[in-house]
C-alpha cells in the first residue's frame, strides 16, 4: 500500500488544507526567528552578523484560506526583524548589522517543488534564497559544507518539520551536531505514528534510531501488553532521542490538536541553554497549545511506573494553574539539590536542571525567593554582594549551601 500524501500542491488546482496543530507549529518557527535574531544583536558593538537557516521540508509554501508556510513564513521574518533591529539600533546610536542571512529550502515532491519556486517568484523573494529539489538527507552534507564554509562558528537553524517520523532521521541529526558548532535544530516527530508501526516484524525501525537491544524488546512487550502502552513507549523514545542526537539541551513538548488525537512532539535541540529558555518562554506564550505528560517541577519525563498506574502523569498545559504548580515543585526539590554541593553557580545550577523542568530560567529563580528571604539558600555575586531577591540573580553568582532543610522538603 502506497504512503498517502498529506498534501498535494500543484499549480492551477485548490490550496491544501492545514491542520490546526501545523499553524501552531509554522507560528513558534516564526516566532522563534524574530527571538533569535534580536537576541543575538543586543550587543552595542557587534556590526555583522552570518546565519543560515535550513528548512528541510518546505512544502509548496501557501495553504488554503492564505495561509502562508513555513518558507515564507521564514524569510519574512528574517527581512522584517533585520529591517526593525537596525531601525533600533539606529536610535539607540549603535552600529548597524550586516545581515548575511542563508535561507535553503528543500522540497522532494517535484509538483510541491514547482509550486514552492512559483510561489516565491510570485512573492518577490529571491535574495540570499538557495532551493532544491531532493531529499533532505540528500542534501545535507553539502549544506554542512557551505554552513562551515560560510563563518567559523557555523550559526545556523535547521527547520524539520518532517511530516512523519523517518525523514529526519536521528543519525543525520547527530551529524548536523557533530560537524557544526552553534547550530540549532526545530524537529516534529509524530510519536503516535511510530508507536503504531512498531512490530517485532520491523526491528531496524528502532535499532535504527540507536535504541539497544533491551530498550526494543522492552518496547515490543510493552506494545503487546497493550496496558497504557504509549505511555511507557514514549519515555523511552524520548531519552534516546535526545541521547542520540548530542544535542546539549532540549524541549521536548506535545503540540495540542483540537481536531486531532495524535501525538505530536516539537523538539528543539540546541547547544546552549539560553537558546533553550527562549523556546521554552514562546511554550508558555502559548498557553494550552503544548502540553508534556510528566512532572512540574524536576524530572519531569522520568517515564511510567509499571507498577503503579497511578504514576500517569496528568496533561500538564503551561498555563496559569501549571505555573504554579512548577513553582511549588521547584521551590520543594531544589534546596535539596543544592545541599548536595557545598556551593554552585547558578549558571552550573541552571545548566543541570533545565532539561528536566518545563520551567523557564526566570521560573527557576522565582522558585527560590522564599529560601533567599528566609535565609535558607544564600546567593552572593562574584564580588561578595548578598542578592536579596531572586530576580537579580546572575549567572556569575554562587548558591551558598543552605543552613537548614526544612522536614517537608523531604516528604
Amino acid at each position: 500500500m502506497g504512503k498517502v500524501k498529506k498534501y498535494n500542491w500543484v499549480i492551477g488546482e485548490e490550496f491544501p488544507l492545514v491542520d490546526d496543530h501545523s499553524i501552531v507549529k509554522l507560528e513558534i518557527i516564526e516566532r522563534y526567528i524574530e527571538i533569535y535574531l534580536t537576541v543575538l544583536t543586543q550587543s552595542h558593538v557587534m556590526d555583522s552578523l552570518k546565519l543560515t537557516v535550513v528548512d528541510g521540508f518546505a512544502g509548496g509554501g501557501l495553504y488554503s484560506g492564505d495561509i502562508k508556510g513555513s518558507p515564507l513564513r521564514i524569510y519574512e521574518s528574517i527581512q522584517k526583524t533585520q529591517k526593525l533591529i537596525n531601525y533600533e539600533r539606529e536610535n539607540k546610536n549603535y552600529k548597524q548589522i550586516n545581515f548575511d542571512i542563508d535561507l535553503h529550502l528543500i522540497e522532494k515532491c517535484k509538483n510541491a517543488y514547482t509550486f514552492l519556486e512559483h510561489t516565491m517568484k510570485q512573492y518577490g523573494y529571491s535574495h540570499n534564497l538557495y532551493m532544491y529539489n531532493g531529499k533532505f538527507e540528500d542534501q545535507l552534507d553539502a549544506l554542512i559544507q557551505k554552513i562551515q564554509k560560510k563563518s567559523r562558528v557555523h550559526r545556523s537553524i535547521f527547520v524539520l518539520d518532517q511530516y512523519g517520523y523517518t525523514d529526519a532521521s536521528i543519525c543525520s541529526i547527530k551529524k548536523i551536531f557533530k560537524k557544526l558548532k552553534k547550530v540549532e535544530v526545530i524537529l516534529t516527530f509524530s510519536v503516535d505514528s511510530l508507536i503504531d508501526y512498531i512490530s517485532r516484524k520491523k526491528p531496524k525501525l528502532l535499532t535504527n534510531m540507536g535504541l539497544s537491544k533491551e530498550d526494543c524488546e522492552k518496547i515490543f512487550d510493552v506494545k503487546e501488553d497493550n496496558d497504557f502502552a504509549r505511555s511507557k513507549i514514549q519515555p523511552i523514545l524520548y531519552q534516546t532521542i535526545v541521547n542520540q542526537t548530542g544535542a546539549s539541551f532540549y524541549t521536548p513538548f506535545f503540540i495540542k490538536s483540537d481536531t486531532s488525537n495524535r501525538s505530536y512532539w516539537l523538539f528543539h535541540l540546541s547547544s546552549h541553554s539560553k537558546a533553550r529558555d527562549e523556546m521554552v518562554k514562546l511554550h508558555w506564550d502559548k498557553q494550552n497549545t503544548f502540553q508534556h505528560f510528566g512532572k512540574a517541577g524536576l524530572k519531569m519525563l522520568i517515564g511510567y511506573d509499571s507498577s503503579n498506574k497511578n504514576s500517569l502523569f496528568e496533561a500538564y498545559g503551561f498555563d496559569h494553574g501549571a505555573k504554579e504548580k512548577s513553582l511549588d515543585a521547584l521551590s520543594e526539590e531544589l534546596p535539596i539539590l543544592i545541599h548536595a554541593h557545598e556551593n554552585i553557580s547558578f549558571d552550573s545550577l541552571k545548566n543541570t536542571i533545565i532539561n528536566e523542568t518545563p520551567a523557564t530560567v526566570d521560573m527557576i529563580k522565582q522558585s527560590l525567593n522564599v529560601h533567599i528571604q528566609t535565609g535558607e539558600i544564600i546567593v552572593k555575586s562574584a564580588d561578595g554582594v548578598t542578592r536579596q531577591k531572586s530576580n537579580t540573580i546572575k549567572d556569575t553568582d554562587f548558591i551558598i549551601k543552605p543552613k537548614k532543610i526544612q522536614k517537608r522538603m523531604f516528604m
